[in-house]
């Protein structure tokens, strides 16, 4: 089951892969004709996701059973807060609060990271974490596929399509494919595209700027 178990999920996963790496947000990044509020909306969101990713991590450190994963996780907690850095300057530079109350869809994903971590097994949090940096990965790589390494997005696309970013994400699915058992298979695939549906409605929700209704 094992060898095979990653590419059994982005196999199933396809038509919602698909969707999420050609959605409009990024094909209109990768042309430049993505408007600035759109990406400035992705910004605000994005921020506050990856706080939650931190204390994601944070959960899953305390979870490590042994210090190889430990260390791999602390590494990607310090990425994590790199990654914060790069919206920090972005919002300076632009003047752009980065203050602002999650969105229905931020919420919610946020929340499910967290509640994975906190009463998941270990492989469903880790199926969880490596579809979010797999989706990551291939997303911007599409962007980056078009529209090279240009300003204002560049620390973004090197970011996510970094050699660095990419053995990360070959790590992650490693390290899941050692741990999950053929018991865990209902729930590794319902974590996985619980994960993938999410990443689809993030872009979604930031290139419409879908809030709270009332």
């Amino acid at each position: 089951m094992a060898a095979t178990l990653l590419d059994e999920l982005l196999g199933d996963g396809q038509p919602i892969w698909e969707a999420m790496t050609e959605h409009p947000f990024l094909r209109e990044l990768a042309t430049g004709q993505l408007p600035r509020e759109r990406f400035d909306f992705w910004v605000q969101q994005d921020y506050l996701f990856v706080q939650a990713g931190i204390r994601f991590l944070a959960l899953l450190i305390a979870r490590a059973p042994d210090e190889e994963l430990r260390r791999g996780l602390l590494d990607a907690a310090v990425a994590f807060r790199n990654e914060l850095a790069i919206f920090e300057d972005y919002a300076r530079a632009h003047n752009l609060t980065l203050v602002v109350e999650p969105t229905p869809v931020c919420l919610g994903y946020a929340s499910y990271l967290l509640a994975t971590a906190a009463t998941g097994s270990l492989a469903e949090a880790l199926t969880v974490l490596w579809g979010a940096e797999k989706a990551y990965y291939d997303a911007w790589s599409s962007v980056r596929n078009t529209l090279g390494l240009a300003e204002p997005y560049a620390r973004w696309i090197e970011n996510w399509t970094s050699p660095q970013f990419a053995a990360w994400v070959d790590w992650l699915g490693q390290q899941l494919l050692r741990r999950v058992t053929e018991s865990e298979r209902l729930v590794i695939r319902a974590a996985f595209f619980a994960t993938a549906r999410y990443e689809y409605l993030f872009w979604d929700m930031v290139y419409t700027r879908a809030g709270w209704p009332v």
